[in-house]
């Protein structure tokens, strides 16, 4: 049985952080006890009570600020994309790569912080295929991968308008969905990471819909799986035994005109991964579509879960019989 914490939530005025704040009440395990506005964002005497943050600041304000709580000693877990490719920070999707959160350890020393430390979450365009894609890269081996992300326009915030268009271009999108996923597929041997063989090619696209980024995926392994091989791993794919978890990450729809965003946006209330249209590839292995919810497997939901993963993994003093 666990006690609530007391968290805080450091830029909850945003589209992410709303998300947060409609994802931390009622929480099991977590009590949200500090939410700073932001013009005082330097309130760190009134965070005192928290045993962790959660983070949706903009980039440019977190680079700094949460630089500065992790110092003083919070334990942040950040939306932010400034700190991801950091080599001592973790890049964590739960059910990818928990082992990752053992960089802790080496981001202290480096940094010379006794409590305090920082955790990213990758990417929002990167839930909807890479979720996926891990199970089949786990037995068969990714080699290349080409995806286009057709991206909600709430993946841009709150005021951003999109009608009738589509816009072909987000700055720094690609790169962070091509770089992103050779940190968390990468093997963690206690001091280095060291990434997979894997090319990746990566189009990033506005698109006017409001939740849910579709991404379309070919890909090529070592060993070529079939279609049914690929099924019956997505389908057998368990989640993890925690709170925010999906039971069914991978949900795969056998109808030739699904995942949709407005029909399946809030698959696993958001947190799993609407999966279709498998099928051979004349340039690559195979090709599929698949679908997460950007604001909540993709930011606040996937935050929490990662907060829930480190607690059950690290902290058994968080616990109270």
């Amino acid at each position: 049985m666990y006690k609530k914490i007391p968290v805080g939530l450091l830029g909850a005025t945003g589209l992410v952080g709303q998300h947060y704040l409609k994802l931390l009440k009622n929480h099991p395990r977590f009590e949200l006890v500090f939410q700073p506005a932001r013009e005082r964002i330097d309130a760190f005497a009134q965070a005192k009570k928290c045993r962790l943050l959660f983070s949706a600041l903009p980039t440019d304000v977190a680079k700094d600020i949460e630089v500065e709580y992790a110092r003083r000693g919070f334990p942040i877990f950040t939306s932010a994309a400034c700190h991801r490719l950091d080599d001592d920070v973790p890049l964590i999707i739960p059910e990818i790569n928990a082992h990752h959160l053992d960089m802790i350890a080496l981001q202290q020393k480096n940094r010379g912080w006794e409590s305090g430390f920082i955790v990213a979450k990758p990417n929002c365009t990167l839930q909807s295929y890479l979720l996926p894609l891990y199970p089949l890269h786990r037995r068969f081996k990714l080699e290349r991968l080409s995806v286009t992300n057709l991206q909600a326009i709430s993946g841009a915030g709150a005021h951003y308008k999109l009608n009738k268009n589509i816009i072909p271009y987000i700055p720094n999108e690609e790169e962070k969905s091509e770089s992103e996923p050779l940190k968390i597929l990468g093997e963690w041997d206690g001091r280095t990471l060291h990434p997979p063989s894997l090319t990746i090619s990566s189009h990033c696209i506005r698109v006017p819909v409001q939740h849910g980024h579709l991404a379309c995926i070919s890909a090529s392994f070592k060993e070529r799986p079939s279609l049914e091989e690929i099924v019956q791993i997505w389908r057998e794919f368990k989640g993890l035994d925690l709170p925010s978890a999906p039971k069914q990450p991978l949900h795969y729809f056998e109808e030739s005109d699904r995942p949709q965003p407005l029909l399946d946006h809030l698959c696993g209330e958001g947190m799993s991964v609407a999966i279709g249209r498998l099928r051979e590839c004349p340039l690559f292995d195979i090709r599929f579509t698949a679908l997460s919810h950007n604001l909540i497997r993709g930011a606040a939901g996937g935050g929490l879960l990662t907060a829930e993963l480190y607690i059950e993994r690290e902290h058994e003093t968080f616990k109270e019989l």
